[in-house]
């Protein structure tokens, strides 16, 4: 369920032309196997990398309780998955359309994108204390909005 909160804070970035990350330096994490990349803050350390090279979890080096992951997979049942669908509601610069959700919860807030392409789904979210969210939501979203996918 996401919460009105997370619906005006979604509405919000979208009118973000988020200058603060002008003089941001950023590494890119980019999946070889599933053709994804996405920018991340230099100073972010890496978690963690499934042995499958499926995904990754960045953490914020002042919070390690702050991070991102993003992963790669195939849908298990297609023909069940295509009728729940939700209808997508953000587009990245790239152009790929796909799903972005806030999901409030009382001690951890995330956003997550999910786009579905062909017959892989790709997932991201950056996650939070939910009291912290807002500090984080603007960066979570430019990340998103930077998410790309090897046509």
């Amino acid at each position: 369920m996401i919460s009105s909160v997370g619906v005006g804070m979604i509405f919000w970035g979208c009118n973000a032309n988020n200058p603060q990350f002008q003089d941001t330096r950023w590494n890119i994490y980019g999946n070889r196997r599933y053709g994804f990349e996405f920018p991340y803050p230099h100073t972010w350390q890496v978690l963690g990398n499934p042995d499958n090279s499926d995904g990754v979890v960045l953490v914020s080096p002042n919070q390690k309780n702050v991070e991102i992951r993003a992963y790669a997979s195939k849908p298990v049942l297609k023909s069940l998955t295509e009728n729940s669908q939700p209808v997508p509601n953000f587009r990245t610069h790239q152009g790929f359309a796909g799903v972005l959700a806030v999901e409030a919860g009382e001690k951890v807030t995330v956003i997550k994108l999910t786009i579905s392409q062909e017959k892989l789904e790709y997932h991201w979210q950056g996650q939070s204390g939910s009291k912290d969210f807002p500090n984080y939501y603007r960066l979570f979203y430019y990340i998103a909005q930077e998410y790309k996918i090897s046509q």
